[in-house]
């Protein structure tokens, strides 16, 4: 390996780390948004609850708001719909920034629920909020569609169900989820599921006694989350093992070790000889990070850990990996089917007290011993 391909190599990978690292300051940008925004009560407005207290949604275009933040939230929501649907369903006024942007994500029409029906047939409802009701027009044009529907927030329901019920009446046209911002947790549990339909939200809020908004990520998001930062950074432990030595199945193998609180990468391995990536990476991590024993960490491979060695005085990849508490996710590409004697044992073994992701299989296996996630 030369200098320069060392060079470039690191390159990309402080260039991933400082990417990432800004893909989370976004996502801490739109939770401070939300715990300023003001709170109020109101009572007997003809909504469901007597005296509902609501925060001002900070997206709904009355709060100076960075406008890439809506970028980034239609993109996070646009990720769990399916791709075939063939249109996104909201209602005015506070969905439609958020649905516009998931819309034009998935590249699909956008029909919004208006308050006049414009003289085209339409089907009528009631929007029945914590606070009020109000009459509105769906067009029905998207009968006989597959559909999604998108708001802001899901806090009593009453909005949803209406629309959900609104579209039922709409002979073949199918409700493939209901995908919204925020799910306000002050009159309804959590859920992942509405009226039958796939629910999924990126936020959870609830207001406090003391009229603050709570705020934190939903398991959907923090999902989605890391499931694009582990295939980031997995891409570039592949590009490890290009500078590895082949094993005696042919195998070239790279790992890289990333810091949790930071995104950065603080180590990367590959194959060389006898030095496996696994045990290439921590030996580098021990160095580069003195506090290494205080953090977090991530470890990416792209073969599953051996969990044996052939008596050279070296430890199975597996017992160091699990030795080390610190790391607490390992990202692994492929199961090594060509030694019988790992082939799965390996994630067993690491299974024992780490979470895992496995690449090749898109299965994420959990370890009860851990805590689910670091955000």
């Amino acid at each position: 390996m030369t200098d320069n391909q060392i060079f470039d190599l690191e390159q990309g990978l402080n260039k991933l780390s400082l990417d990432v690292a800004k893909e989370k300051t976004t996502i801490d940008k739109i939770i401070k948004v939300f715990e300023d925004s003001p709170v109020y009560s109101v009572k007997d407005l003809g909504g469901t609850v007597q005296e509902y207290k609501y925060f001002v949604y900070p997206f709904k275009g009355f709060s100076l708001v960075d406008y890439s933040l809506y970028y980034s939230l239609g993109k996070y929501l646009a990720s769990f719909i399916d791709k075939d649907i063939e249109a996104i369903v909201t209602i005015e006024s506070d969905g439609i920034p958020v649905a516009s942007f998931v819309a034009a994500e998935l590249g699909k029409p956008l029909i919004i629920a208006k308050s006049f029906h414009y003289n085209l047939p339409c089907v009528e409802f009631v929007q029945q909020t914590g606070y009020y009701n109000r009459p509105m027009y769906l067009s029905n044009v998207i009968e006989g569609k597959r559909i999604a529907l998108v708001d802001c927030m899901v806090s009593t329901g009453g909005t949803m169900k209406a629309m959900i019920d609104a579209i039922k009446s709409l002979p073949g046209t199918e409700i493939k989820g209901v995908y919204c911002i925020n799910n306000k947790n002050n009159y309804g549990d959590q859920q992942d599921e509405f009226e039958g339909h796939d629910y999924k939200y990126l936020f959870n809020t609830f207001i406090s006694d003391e009229n603050k908004v709570e705020v934190s990520l939903s398991r959907s998001l923090k999902e989605v989350f890391w499931q694009q930062i582990d295939e980031r950074f997995f891409k570039l432990a592949k590009d490890c093992a290009q500078f590895s030595s082949f094993s005696k199945n042919g195998y070239q193998v790279g790992a890289l070790i990333m810091s949790a609180d930071n995104f950065e990468i603080v180590a990367w391995g590959f194959r060389r000889s006898n030095i496996h990536a696994e045990q290439d990476a921590i030996a580098m991590l021990k160095i580069n990070c003195p506090d290494w024993q205080k953090r977090e960490f991530a470890l990416y491979t792209t073969l599953e850990p051996c969990v044996y060695r052939n008596g050279n005085g070296h430890t199975a990849c597996a017992d160091l990996i699990n030795d080390i508490p610190q790391i607490r996710w390992v990202i692994i590409g492929d199961v090594d089917t060509a030694d019988g004697k790992i082939n799965g044992a390996g994630i067993l073994k690491l299974h024992e007290k780490k979470h895992l992701r496995l690449m090749g299989d898109h299965k994420i296996l959990r370890c009860e011993k851990e805590v689910i996630h670091f955000i």
